[in-house]
């Protein structure tokens, strides 16, 4: 299945792509939570944009989800919730 760039955000199907938006994710995060593991905080944030997409198809904005959803994940991770079981 091929997407086009519009639709994907820049997330396409090319690892490549994929790693340097997981950098700039992880980067996000430690800014704005310094001390969070903001590697787990990403990783939390594509399991929840996955998640988006298998419920609902195809999201607008990718990456954006996936950075806002990495943070939300963060904050999670800062007040000692973890990660939704």
């Amino acid at each position: 299945m091929t997407q086009t760039k519009s639709r994907t955000y820049g997330l396409a199907s090319n690892p490549s792509e994929w790693a340097a938006h997981r950098r700039a994710v992880v980067f996000s995060v430690r800014r704005m939570f310094p001390g969070v593991d903001a590697e787990r905080a990403a990783t939390e944030g594509l399991g929840e944009l996955c998640r988006q997409i298998v419920a609902h198809g195809a999201v607008d904005r990718p990456a954006v989800v996936w950075c806002e959803a990495a943070v939300a994940a963060a904050a999670r991770l800062r007040s000692g919730a973890g990660s939704p079981a």
